[in-house]
């Protein structure tokens, strides 16, 4: 059933449109160029710490694995609505869609992530390619912690209709307090303390670290995430399973 979720969901929304699957690559792209024109030339971003390897190259290194899990969760939460021709008349764990769209989408971005990566290791310059290999762990925490809130978000859309437009206005305010396209060495000493309460925070910061910045590396921090990850999918699969028995009723 997750094989069929799966590649249901790549084929209906990527490969059923004019664009098809390449339009999963061009989105970041245009996404990217977007805010490397406003912030990198308009505003002359710079990042103290990556002098050597310019604005767009920091930007992009944080981006992509930031939309690997925006986009997954945003199109995690319609997973159980949109099901909605199931629930009660097929015995299905309604789980299964829900991780096979989170899965899918997630691999999608993954897929333009690692062209990215192969890119800058060819072509720029004082780019720390020897240290790719590094990302498998911010990569899976943020992959399970898309799985934990889809989860959770996608069983309560059902009963609470307006968890998407909330969602969808709380996933830009998110992106702006992750320092993706900023340094977290600008912020003022109060707000670095608070950043650091963002789970997605951490993830991205040790991918800078590890490519670009060359400082070290927080394994305490992503340790302590790792198991505050583990506990919320835990409690998001015990809610879901709790809350699964009344979709029939509010669907």
């Amino acid at each position: 059933m997750f094989k069929y979720f799966f590649i249901r969901e790549i084929k209906e929304k990527y490969l059923g449109n004019i664009s098809g699957i390449s339009w999963i690559f061009i989105q970041p792209i245009i996404t990217l160029a977007i805010y490397w024109i406003v912030f990198g030339i308009i505003f002359k971003q710079r990042i103290p710490e990556a002098k050597d390897i310019g604005f767009i190259v920091y930007l992009a290194i944080g981006f992509w694995p930031w939309m690997a899990f925006s986009e997954s969760l945003m199109k995690a939460i319609t997973v159980v609505s949109e099901k909605s021709d199931l629930i009660g008349k097929v015995n299905i764990d309604l789980k299964i869609p829900v991780f096979a769209s989170i899965t899918a989408n997630f691999s999608l971005n993954l897929i333009g992530y690692i062209i990215v990566l192969i890119g800058l290791a060819l072509f720029a310059d004082a780019f720390n390619y020897s240290r790719i290999p590094l990302l498998i762990y911010p990569i899976i925490q943020l992959y399970i912690f898309a799985l934990a809130l889809g989860l959770l978000l996608s069983a309560l859309q059902i009963f609470i209709r307006d968890i998407l437009q909330f969602m969808t206005t709380l996933i830009t305010l998110w992106f702006f307090l992750t320092p993706i396209i900023y340094s977290e060495s600008l912020l003022p000493v109060e707000f670095k303390k608070i950043i650091q309460f963002n789970p997605i925070y951490t993830p991205i910061s040790f991918i800078h670290k590890s490519l670009i910045t060359n400082q070290p590396l927080p394994w305490l921090n992503m340790f302590i995430l790792t198991v505050f990850i583990l506990v919320f999918l835990y409690i998001s699969i015990k809610v879901f399973n709790k809350l699964a028995p009344h979709f029939e009723i509010y669907k």
